[in-house]
């Protein structure tokens, strides 16, 4: 429930205060007066014939977020898509965020600013000297007209502090921030388009998808609204996924008692980093060869690939997936694969 305060007033002018609980009601920050964004791209859902989902009895399909077309494939377009209005509604719009030297977001964000004529910053985990030689990833990023701003990586570590944000606003000349990899409530109710009537009108008897700081998971919860159960691959060794997802629902709602409720429907694999974040070994390398090899579908070492390969783990020591209709959302993030191939 959420609670709301209400002031009354008595006579000779006396404040009477009251709390009332109003079962449901949802209010989610700077969301309740935007738009959809228009145009979103449009995604397909494919049936994938792999030999692994063949054996385990599982019918997969796979939502291609990484062949959307959009100057921000993947996720991101949805992760953003409120972002990039709010931000268009400062007086001098602009957009500012965070991420490191190979940062899916940043490149999205700097793409997709691009094409609308958004100014953008991006604040880099990195040092003026490696700025310098930039990798590709901030290269394109540079060529999308994207402000590179280099932080030490102690400063980076205050990025969510309000005397940090208050700091760079000022410096920036009050752009909208976007927390990174685009989360918080904006971003969580971007991601909950990732699901559309017909997942609803014909169940998934399982959805799986990556995570990073968990805002796609959320949104996919509020989306799925309890049709299908949700399973979420951490990317990142030691950070509590679980706490992390039902944080972004709490915030988006402001309702910690229906967040925790959403939480039934989700599990999560806190051991699907395979080493750590960024972690590319060779098990790594050699599953995504022989996936793209059998499917024709790229995926990347970070995220999906990851995922795919602690799914394809819980097939074979869990048999109620057998005979089970599943969907993996592939969630992009291709142009990280530079950093390795």
């Amino acid at each position: 429930m959420t609670a709301l305060e209400v002031v009354l007033f008595g006579e000779n002018n006396e404040a009477l205060f009251a709390v009332v609980k109003v079962s449901r009601f949802q209010i989610a920050p700077h969301v309740a007066n935007l738009p959809r964004m228009k145009p979103m791209p449009d995604f397909k859902t494919e049936r994938v014939r792999w030999s692994v989902a063949e054996a385990a009895n599982v019918e997969l399909w796979v939502r291609r977020l990484d062949a959307v077309n959009s100057p921000a494939p993947g996720n991101k377009a949805w992760k953003l898509m409120y972002h990039v209005e709010r931000a268009m509604r400062q007086s001098n719009p602009a957009l500012l965020t965070f991420g490191g030297a190979w940062s899916n977001h940043l490149h999205a964000t700097a793409a997709l600013g691009a094409s609308l004529g958004l100014r953008t910053i991006g604040v880099v985990r990195a040092t003026p000297e490696e700025l310098a030689h930039p990798t590709p990833t901030l290269r394109d990023c540079l060529d999308h007209g994207m402000e590179l701003f280099p932080v030490s990586r102690a400063e980076y570590r205050e990025k969510d502090q309000p005397f940090f944000k208050a700091w760079l606003r000022d410096r920036f000349n009050n752009p909208w921030i976007v927390p990174e990899g685009g989360s918080g409530p904006l971003g969580v109710m971007g991601c909950q388009h990732l699901i559309d009537p017909d997942d609803l009108k014909s169940p998934w008897q399982a959805v799986v998808v990556s995570a990073g700081t968990g805002a796609t998971a959320a949104g996919l919860l509020i989306g799925l609204k309890g049709s299908a159960p949700l399973y979420v691959a951490s990317a990142l060794k030691g950070l509590d996924m679980t706490r992390a997802i039902q944080d972004q629902l709490t915030y988006t709602l402001n309702d910690a008692e229906w967040s925790q409720e959403m939480m039934a429907a989700c599990h999560v694999w806190e051991d699907a980093h395979a080493g750590g974040f960024g972690n590319i070994g060779t098990d790594v390398k050699e599953f995504i060869a022989s996936w793209e090899a059998e499917t024709g579908i790229e995926i990347d070492g970070v995220y999906t690939a990851k995922t795919l390969m602690r799914m394809k783990s819980a097939w074979a020591q869990d048999d109620r997936w057998r005979g089970r209709r599943v969907l993996f959302v592939h969630t992009g993030g291709l142009q990280g694969n530079r950093s390795w191939r």
